[in-house]
């Protein structure tokens, strides 16, 4: 599951302690050939610039490393310069975005219910499309999304935000005749019973290795 870093709730304490003031935020997101280290040089040169990271995540895909960050800085410190000073610590061949950060931005799931739709069946183009497309027409967001093909199928994980207004049933029963036409299995559980199962059948698998 994804981790997530309540940064609005934190806002209050930071601006308290008078660390806001005179600090502006960017959205930096950073690619490039998987390797250790590279979570190391970019928070070192984050810290070396005076500037602290407030919300990351990271994940490896097929060998490609990618992390996504908040981070404030003093108002001196450029796109240019904060660019500079991270491939100075991890590398020329980094691919980095940078982005000020808009503190109005609405976090668009954060009105609905969390839910977890899977996919998986034989891979052929078109099913991430076909999923993303109906969840649009629903107005539901995706707020986090793995997707893999594993051994002949396409696997797909995403957590959504599902409009209080949305009946959960014709959902559910959409998602599954969307599936079938596709040829996979789509499923959609609220984010506390997928969790719960999950951690049963992982405790399940941990009992059976030790008999």
């Amino acid at each position: 599951m994804k981790i997530t870093f309540f940064v609005d709730e934190w806002r209050d304490v930071i601006d308290t302690l008078g660390f806001g003031e005179n600090m502006k935020q960017y959205i930096m997101s950073i690619t490039a050939q998987d390797r250790a280290g590279i979570v190391a040089g970019v928070s070192r040169a984050v810290v070396e610039l005076q500037g602290n990271i407030e919300a990351a995540s990271q994940t490896v895909h097929q060998g490609y490393f990618a992390m996504m960050l908040l981070c404030s800085f003093p108002k001196e410190v450029c796109k240019d310069g904060l660019r500079e000073g991270i491939c100075g610590q991890v590398g020329d061949d980094l691919h980095i975005y940078i982005t000020e950060y808009e503190k109005g931005a609405v976090c668009v799931g954060a009105e609905g219910q969390p839910f977890i739709v899977t996919s998986i069946g034989p891979d052929r183009p078109g099913i991430l499309q076909a999923l993303a497309d109906y969840l649009a027409s629903k107005e539901i967001n995706i707020d986090d999304l793995y997707a893999v093909v594993k051994d002949g199928d396409f696997v797909v994980i995403c957590q959504v935000s599902v409009p209080g207004e949305v009946d959960i049933y014709m959902l559910q029963s959409d998602l599954e005749a969307l599936g079938q036409s596709l040829g996979v299995v789509v499923q959609m559980q609220h984010e506390d019973i997928f969790v719960a199962t999950n951690e049963l059948a992982l405790h399940k698998v941990r009992i059976a290795q030790i008999d």
